[in-house]
């Protein structure tokens, strides 16, 4: 009974009913590129492309989000650039600050006085937090740890729980903690074949009318190399 009370009232009580006003008003905002945001969620200095969707309790800020790349629930992104038809799961993180390993000590109040609390420094001397870039049709399965300053290429896929912490070639899976190299989705010729094709780039009139030509890689070079 308390959480069926709690639930309505986290809906319809005054933090539901601002919630519910933001949502509105970020629609609104972002009307033109067919934004899916669910009821509880935080966004900050974000751009994003057409036909994103948001998972509820997703935060977002200082980041740039491509076209039709989804995020899942409870999923945190600072400081990050997405390519285009990303899929990224739930309780993802990426851009985590960094703690000198060679200092005396790796607590902030003796290299950073950014003053989130009591500090010591009279400046910052490390950078603390790198931004992620993630190329374009990138899987990112749930739980995984993108750490700051790291690059994954186009296509590729990180596996669930994983914790990056060095690039990411395209089209390679790369899992475990901390992530390593598992194979690569291709051979190097199709793979280059489909990194120079760009298909993410396409109108969407290409994907309505040849998507079932996506679901077999060999027809897809094969017809799209005559046609494009």
């Amino acid at each position: 009974m308390g959480f069926g009370i709690n639930k309505i009232l986290s809906n319809y009580g005054p933090l539901g009913i601002a919630r519910n006003i933001k949502r509105s008003l970020d629609l609104r905002k972002y009307k033109n590129l067919n934004l899916r945001l669910p009821l509880k969620y935080g966004i900050s200095n974000t751009v994003f492309g057409k036909n994103n969707c948001i998972g509820e309790s997703v935060m977002i800020s200082n980041s740039k989000i491509g076209d039709y790349t989804y995020i899942n629930n409870n999923t945190v992104i600072q400081d990050t650039t997405i390519g285009k038809f990303c899929s990224i799961g739930e309780n993802v993180r990426m851009v985590l600050g960094t703690h000198p390993i060679n200092f005396v000590s790796t607590h902030p109040a003796f290299y950073s006085n950014n003053k989130q609390f009591k500090t010591f420094s009279d400046k910052t001397y490390i950078e603390e937090f790198k931004g992620v870039t993630l190329g374009n049709d990138v899987w990112v399965a749930d739980g995984a740890v993108i750490m700051g300053g790291v690059t994954i290429g186009n296509g590729a896929i990180v596996a669930a729980r994983s914790v990056v912490t060095k690039d990411v070639e395209p089209f390679s899976i790369v899992g475990g903690v901390p992530a390593k190299h598992i194979k690569y989705r291709f051979d190097k010729e199709t793979i280059d074949k489909i990194n120079n094709l760009e298909w993410w780039n396409w109108d969407e009139s290409i994907f309505l009318e040849k998507f079932k030509i996506f679901q077999d890689t060999q027809e897809f070079i094969k017809h799209f190399s005559n046609h494009k």
